[in-house]
């Protein structure tokens, strides 16, 4: 663990950390009940924002709580995934079947429903077992009593951290984000490049939490980039969205002639579901098309906005406030 005598980015990702705590544990009992699906939504988001802040400042923790905790919220966030996945599959066809108005068309979609919703039942239970798993270790109570511990002791230290250690530190994980994100760039003028487009969003996912963690030491110049970044990332989602159905239709489809033929002896019964099915391929595909040249688009403009300089001069002129100094122990301005 890096000595916090002279280490002021330590305790500024402890505070990190321990911020994004509450908005993990305060979604829990929602997500049991899966009466609204936002809960999920939102406790997914959170665990994505405490690992990426937890990836950020790890180096500076205990070595046995870094393990610990990243495999505890791995666990967390993968099993939210899929839930997550499949209610966000669940509402789009919902959705799609109430813009539908051919009876024909409802027939395939109203099984594709039914067994997006069993599968939607089975999910649930893999997510409960892992909060009670979660709950049963007290991973999120130890978790918060670990980082305050650190804070206090961290405090106790005359720390006079010189503004340039956060700026440094700070400085270099944003930029390292950006750089990871830009990677990507060239990949932007060939749509089917379903794997790097979707690499991209999670690149750009990382870089807007990274730029969440560390907004508060550079006033407003990363407000304008984190609202470009956040429109980038669901922009790429929704295009892995569509690339995600262009995948499961065709299993879908084979799987349900499979049924029929297993059931029947003769797949010809899954023939009435085939219009709706096709129906729904087709629109995504069409959506697909149509979100890829919004989002080329709009790189264009960002580009045209200077936006991925504009984050390198804001990082590299500014300097960070201090948030915390020895006369402040509780951490105050």
């Amino acid at each position: 663990m890096t000595d916090p005598l002279v280490d002021s980015y330590y305790l500024f990702g402890l505070e990190a950390l321990q911020e994004r705590l509450p908005a993990l544990a305060q979604e829990i009992e929602g997500v049991r009940a899966a009466e609204d699906i936002e809960y999920v939504h939102r406790m997914r988001v959170a665990s994505r924002r405490v690992r990426n802040a937890l990836a950020l400042f790890g180096d500076d923790l205990p070595k046995k709580h870094y393990d610990s905790w990243r495999v505890d919220l791995r666990r967390i966030t993968r099993a939210l995934g899929a839930a997550r996945d499949t209610d966000v599959q669940i509402a789009w066809v919902e959705d799609f079947a109430n813009r539908t108005a051919d009876p024909e068309l409802h027939v395939g979609i109203e099984r594709l429903l039914l067994r997006l919703r069993q599968q939607r039942a089975r999910l649930q239970v893999k997510v409960v077992k892992t909060l009670d798993r979660v709950q049963g270790k007290h991973v999120l109570d130890d978790m918060y009593e670990t980082l305050h511990e650190l804070l206090v002791h961290g405090r106790v230290y005359e720390i006079e951290s010189l503004p340039t250690d956060l700026s440094d530190r700070a400085r270099a994980a944003i930029v390292l984000r950006l750089e990871e994100f830009l990677a990507y760039e060239p990949h932007i003028a060939h749509p089917e490049r379903v794997a790097e487009l979707h690499l991209m969003r999670i690149a750009a996912k990382h870089l807007r939490y990274t730029l969440e963690i560390f907004e508060p030491l550079y006033g407003k110049g990363l407000r304008k980039p984190l609202k470009v970044v956040k429109e980038i990332q669901e922009q790429l989602g929704e295009i892995h969205d569509c690339d995600v159905w262009s995948v499961f239709m065709p299993q879908f489809i084979a799987g349900e002639r499979a049924h029929a033929l297993d059931y029947f002896g003769d797949a010809t019964a899954a023939e009435a579901f085939m219009p709706g099915l096709q129906a729904l391929v087709e629109e995504r595909r069409q959506s697909r098309l149509k979100t890829y040249y919004v989002f080329r688009h709009f790189w264009d403009l960002t580009k045209d906005m200077g936006m991925w300089d504009r984050i390198r001069h804001a990082v590299r002129l500014r300097e960070p406030e201090v948030l915390f100094s020895p006369d402040e122990p509780d951490g105050t301005q």
